[in-house]
């Protein structure tokens, strides 16, 4: 299984909530409609979007899992990354591209 702090070697990736480093993921989910990764997330994955909202949180929640890396610098509230802390969800943002976080995590032997 991945780990986030291998993932966090590329000066592409900042931690927006750094005491949560230490996760595991067991795959990745990209997709920017949230009703898709209901579907087809399954508990431990990473969910890759550009989506910074209390929408995609409830999402981690009720999917059960605990990495979301924001893409594109996605634009991150106090309040966003502070109820991630609180509800165990790892928070990474990229300016990389989604297909370009694939691509790393392929290239790297992440995924």
């Amino acid at each position: 299984m991945p780990k986030l702090s291998i993932l966090l070697e590329n000066t592409h990736y900042t931690i927006l909530n750094p005491n949560l480093e230490d996760r595991v993921f067991t795959g990745v989910y990209a997709t920017d409609l949230l009703s898709t990764a209901i579907k087809h997330m399954k508990p431990d994955m990473a969910l890759i979007t550009l989506i910074s909202t209390n929408s995609t949180l409830n999402l981690a929640m009720m999917v059960d899992f605990n990495v979301i890396i924001l893409t594109k610098d996605a634009e991150v509230t106090e309040s966003f990354i502070q109820k991630a802390t609180l509800e165990d969800i790892t928070l990474v943002k990229t300016d990389y591209l989604t297909h370009e976080v694939i691509i790393d995590l392929v290239k790297r032997g992440l995924l």
